[in-house]
């Protein structure tokens, strides 16, 4: 398998079949973000943490998202319509405290579609929660002036080291709004400490793949610092969109494919998340020709069985294996791809000679495959 871009997208093993046999395909990418559906302006919450976080001195185990780019770990009740981002730190009642700004922008998510989710991953001692904006349009007045102007970033808390990470994959502008204003930044329970990536703390800036690591180096004090851009998988409801191709054909846009080339095949998913990455993978359906023609079942561990290649089992589709004697008997029936015939009925050998057989398949479209061959029973 190659990969170009990130390995968290995997098109699955390598495989190898006679010609024909079905093969599914699936792309894998993390696991799926629980949603959080929010309204302009709106605050939602609480939510669980999935362990213990220590933030200017203090353990929290839930939290609390602002739809216009902030977490925090107390309700806010009062921030409920507030969008004017301000500089931190701002004591106002008003403005969210023990928040995490990331960055705070006035966004515009659709009431009818999700474009929040959360997820809490990994083992004690090393567990960390994502929440990730994903695609969330910027607002602006007129309303849809800046609909294009999107936002998708992630803030990671991790368990432990109390550290906090901002990844944004995109922060586009819109001038023609509080003059494109953002603040990038973390404030304590009072307003009365806080701390801003420089040059991001209500002033006019724009982002791409860029990564912030806030580091606490005392109760109320972060250390914050540039790190690499590293998005952590996880699917963000249907703002993930899969594209398969067979050489340089697409073929699909689902998660999983069901294919059964006749010759060897390279097949290549490109994922657009968020529509603003492509992540990238590739998988060999390697095509074993011919299927044999010919066994010696006698016993000698060479050669004994008769059987159509297709591997790893769990990539095959439903699928069903029967052979026929010269008078049209069914003589051995299977529904597993890794069993073969050993030339036997009813425990006795057959004779020498040749024997008809028939593969039937279903794909997960119901479509249905038949092959048929001859295989000449050698004694």
């Amino acid at each position: 398998m190659t990969n170009t871009a990130f390995s968290q997208l995997d098109a699955g093993p390598n495989d190898t079949i006679n010609p024909g046999v079905p093969v599914n395909l699936t792309a894998t990418y993390g696991n799926p973000g629980i949603p959080i559906l929010l309204g302009d302006d709106v605050v939602a919450g609480p939510f669980p943490i999935g362990f213990s976080f220590r933030f200017f001195g203090k353990n929290f185990t839930v939290f609390y998202v602002g739809a216009n780019g902030w977490m925090s770990f107390i309700p806010n009740p009062n921030s409920s319509g507030e969008r004017d981002p301000k500089p931190v730190p701002n004591t106002d009642s008003k403005y969210p405290k023990y928040v995490i700004m990331g960055p705070w922008i006035d966004l515009a998510p659709d009431s009818l579609d999700t474009y929040v989710f959360y997820l809490s991953s990994g083992d004690a001692p090393n567990r960390q929660l994502v929440v990730m904006w994903c695609q969330v349009p910027m607002f602006s007045n007129p309303k849809n002036a800046c609909r294009d102007s999107v936002a998708t970033f992630q803030v990671i808390l991790h368990e432990g080291t109390n550290t906090i990470e901002d990844q944004i994959l995109t922060k586009k502008s819109c001038d023609i709004w509080f003059n494109n204003r953002a603040t990038l930044g973390v404030e304590n329970g009072d307003g009365s400490i806080g701390f801003a990536v420089p040059g991001r703390n209500n002033t006019s800036w724009t982002a791409s793949k860029e990564g912030w690591l806030y580091t606490p180096v005392s109760v109320d004090s972060f250390a914050i610092a540039s790190i690499p851009f590293h998005l952590q998988p996880m699917i963000p409801g249907n703002k993930i969109v899969y594209n398969w191709y067979e050489w340089s054909k697409q073929i699909s846009t689902e998660q999983t494919i069901t294919v059964s080339p006749n010759e060897t095949t390279w097949y290549y998913v490109y994922l657009d998340l968020c529509s603003g990455i492509v992540l990238k993978d590739s998988v060999l359906v390697f095509v074993r020709k011919p299927v044999p023609n010919a066994f010696t079942p006698n016993g000698d561990g060479l050669n004994d069985y008769f059987r159509i290649f297709g591997t790893p089992p769990e990539n095959i589709t439903k699928y069903n294996f029967r052979i026929f004697n010269r008078w049209g008997q069914m003589i051995f029936s299977t529904t597993n791809i890794e069993d073969g015939w050993d030339g036997k009925l009813n425990g006795q050998y057959c004779p020498a000679g040749i024997y008809a057989w028939e593969i039937f398949y279903e794909d997960s479209k119901k479509t249905r495959i038949t092959n048929r061959g001859t295989v000449m029973l050698i004694r």
